[in-house]
């Protein structure tokens, strides 16, 4: 993770930009693009985050996340569209303000923090003289990282290091905080610890977040709002529970988790799959004279060895508490089940697949939800 000096020790200019401004939303993306030679990096980008919110932005790699995180900085020019930050346009087609003056503190995936200087010059590099020690063991307490300002770098272990690459953004109070894959170089235990306690940092600061990650379990941890963009695109900005399990399109369905889609027959009032009936929420009309899908992640189907069974386990992905079955119908369709590890079915028997009845299911038409899910919206 890098502080940049040059975003960092903003405090003067975003005490101004609070004061002068009323409003909130923190950060207003509309309709931003931007092209490299042939190649469209970011296509009608729109975001709104307001003070205090985590935006996780997820997507593949290649789909414009980083170029969005560094628009929102300064660091690169838009082609088209606004950004707004705390009620005041700092980018357009016409208009580029510089990192330097935007209230805004970026944090990448390297640490860059100076080797030669104690963990408190670190967090205090770029600040205004006055106060500069206080607000430095004020960041420091925040982080947890108190009685430590006299180490240097190399004496501190990799998450104690990515706290102090925080603080140094945070100690300038920018009104956004930008984020770009920070746990990416930790490994696997120490990430999941690592990120609840920069969570409880940013929450506990009240820091306007943009969280940039390809991880989508760690989007929906981190988030209180997720943003799926895929192509450059946003798909569905949301909270994280309804980007889940209610999913605009079968393109955010499929990059947020395993999930197949099996072809709806109409009848009467019944809607019948290949693995059983499927269940709708109350008041759900199946639109006329189109085809209907239903989405089913792996926890969505019961499993039960039959040789009157409608298909046949192709493999099986032992996961400790569960199994992962593919199975293929008897229409050639591929689907996941996952039952508990204490069933243990062969690859090549015969089973019977249901669509659990405890819960509704979505539909689908051309690849959208039907209805039609908003991009903005909560948790009914």
């Amino acid at each position: 993770m890098i502080g940049l000096p040059g975003i960092t020790g903003l405090t003067g200019i975003g005490k101004k930009r609070q004061e002068s401004t009323v409003t909130d939303i923190a950060l207003r993306c509309t309709g931003v693009s931007k092209t490299f030679g042939d190649v469209v990096a970011v296509e009608e980008f729109d975001i709104e985050v307001k003070r205090g919110q985590i935006l996780a932005l997820v997507g593949p790699s290649g789909c414009g996340k980083t170029t969005v995180l560094r628009m929102v900085a300064g660091l690169e020019a838009l082609d088209t569209g606004r950004i707004e930050i705390g009620g005041e346009l700092v980018a357009s087609s016409a208009l580029h303000t510089g990192p330097d003056k935007r209230s805004v503190g970026i944090v990448f995936q390297d640490y860059a923090l100076f080797p030669h200087m104690t963990v408190e010059a670190n967090v205090g590099y770029g600040l205004e003289r006055q106060g500069r020690t206080e607000r430095v063991a004020e960041v420091l307490d925040l982080v947890g990282l108190e009685g430590l300002g006299k180490r240097l770098p190399s004496e501190l272990s990799g998450g104690q290091q990515q706290r102090v690459a925080l603080a140094r953004t945070l100690a300038s109070s920018p009104d956004v905080l930008l984020l770009d894959e920070p746990f990416s170089n930790l490994d696997a235990g120490l990430r999941e610890r690592v990120r609840a306690e920069i969570r409880e940092i940013l929450k506990a600061a009240g820091t306007t977040t943009l969280f940039v990650t390809h991880d989508q379990q760690e989007a929906l941890f981190m988030g209180d709002l997720v943003g799926v963009q895929v192509g450059g695109r946003i798909e569905q900005v949301d909270v994280p529970e309804r980007v889940f399990h209610r999913p605009a399109t079968s393109v955010v369905a499929r990059f947020m988790g395993m999930a197949d889609f099996l072809p709806v027959e109409t009848l009467g009032t019944r809607l019948v799959t290949e693995a059983g009936p499927a269940r709708a929420v109350p008041g759900f009309e199946p639109p006329d004279g189109v085809s209907l899908e239903v989405m089913a992640r792996p926890d969505d189907f019961v499993l039960a060895p039959s040789e009157e069974g409608q298909g046949v386990v192709v493999d099986r992905v032992f996961q400790g508490w569960a199994y992962t079955y593919e199975v293929e119908l008897d229409s050639g369709l591929h689907i996941h089940c996952q039952m508990p590890h204490l069933l243990t079915i062969e690859v090549g028997q015969r089973v019977l697949v249901n669509l659990r009845r405890d819960h509704p299911q979505m539909f689908f038409c051309e690849g959208h939800a039907v209805p039609e899910v908003p991009r903005y919206g909560h948790l009914a």
